[in-house]
């Protein structure tokens, strides 16, 4: 068995002949992916790439065996799971007295801490929110107009309109107009 370091996270492991007919019996056994070539895989991967054994996230592993010829297996790591993005919610307010009641109502239902940015339109305010997990903001209606969402939209307003406030414009603003009850 023979390990080459490919550069980066990848790295490349030959067997002879006699070692795949020791480790798998046939070559045919490669082909059906048992559980059992699972095991010798992972093991073999233990044994000849020991930093792989502690690595967070997803292996490819790719076989290319030819009979009697021994066989290559190439490893790679997929990389740390991603998080999803946070995907971004935008409204639009016709006055600033929709927009600061939109807000509080934002900031009383414990929406401080997304991050959120407010910017002046020519006629009224638009509000960006950038939500980690996918929330439900139909509670908004009465105040504003929802005008869909996505990065690249974000992105426009962020270049187009002029920032009040960010990162956190519902924390800024809610904080500023809450009055708690007595």
């Amino acid at each position: 068995m023979t390990v080459y370091r490919l550069g980066g996270r990848k790295a490349r492991i030959t067997l002879t002949d006699s070692e795949v007919r020791s480790f798998f019996g046939e070559y045919s056994n490669l082909r059906e992916v048992t559980g059992e070539v699972r095991m010798t895989l992972a093991l073999i991967l233990e044994e000849s790439l020991p930093d792989y054994g502690d690595a967070t996230g997803d292996l490819i592993v790719e076989v290319r065996a030819r009979e009697n010829s021994g066989c290559v297996i190439t490893v790679t790591a997929a990389g740390k799971i991603r998080k999803s993005p946070a995907s971004a919610v935008i409204f639009d307010f016709d006055s600033s007295e929709a927009m600061i009641k939109g807000i509080l109502r934002l900031y009383s239902r414990k929406r401080v801490g997304i991050k959120s940015r407010l910017y002046k339109k020519p006629e009224g305010y638009r509000l960006v929110l950038l939500c980690p997990e996918k929330s439900d903001f139909f509670f908004m209606n009465e105040f504003c107009t929802a005008v869909g969402g996505g990065e690249a939209q974000a992105e426009y307003t962020d270049e187009h309109l002029k920032l009040l406030a960010a990162p956190d414009a519902i924390g800024k603003i809610g904080a500023a107009f809450f009055k708690a009850p007595n």
